[in-house]
This record gives C-alpha cells, structure tokens and sequence, in this order.
C-alpha cells in the first residue's frame, strides 16, 4: 500500500471516530479557575492558590475565604462574610497565599470579578482539620 493511500484510509478511519475533528479543534481560551496546593489544612497552615482570570478585569477584582455555607454568585455577599482576601490588581495567573482558618470547617476560596456589587466567578472548596 503506497503512504498516500495509507494516509488517506487512516484519515478516513479517524473521521468515521470523529477523533481528527477532536484533535484538530484548537481550544478556546480557558476560564478564571482556581486550584489549592492541597484540599486539607491544619488550622492556621499556609495556602497557596494557583489562579488564573481573564484580562481586563478591574484592578479590585480579589480572591477570599468564604464559608462553604454562604451561597454562591453574588459578590456582596462573599465581601459580607470574608476571612481574608487579596486583591488581583491586574494579574491575570499567579499564586496566592493565605493562613487557613483557626475554625475547623469547611471552606472556599472564591474569586470575584469586582469589590463593587460584582460577581463570583470561580470558587474552590477546602476544609480545615
């Protein structure tokens, strides 16, 4: 069988798969997210938060330490019951780092897109032990 016929059948296989569609989508830009260094700290231990956010969004745009039980979305709300914040001040990816709360509990860090009546926008849950 000569390359070109082979590549041609290999291709037409990945078709009928939909695997060449898949490989060949490029990926859009990713979302605001935030990952923590573990999911369990010691009351008082350090953490450390990976984030990303997108670009442009106002320098007061920040990241807290909300209860896991205060409801999600609204900005106010998160600012009405945080432990501890940092503002992004432009950064769109970096780390973080905060003192875990002395309370047992569980815990998020969530991200909000503004300190002026914004919103959530990305949030990871955590407990201390």
């Amino acid at each position: 069988m000569s390359k070109k016929l082979a590549f041609t059948a290999l291709i037409t296989a990945l078709l009928s798969m939909g695997l060449f569609i898949w490989a060949c989508t490029p990926s859009g830009p990713a979302g605001p997210s935030l990952a923590t260094d573990s999911s369990v700290y010691a009351p008082g231990a350090t953490i450390t938060v990976t984030f990303t956010a997108a670009a442009g969004l106002p320098t007061n745009a920040w990241v807290g330490i909300i209860p896991s039980n205060i409801p999600h979305g609204d900005e106010a709300q998160n600012d009405t019951y945080d432990l501890a914040y940092q503002y992004l001040n432009g950064m769109t990816s970096g780390t973080l780092t905060f003192s875990a709360p002395t309370e047992p509990g569980s815990y998020d860090l969530r991200m909000n897109d503004s300190d002026s009546n914004g919103k959530e926008i990305a949030s990871v849950t955590f407990t201390v032990k």
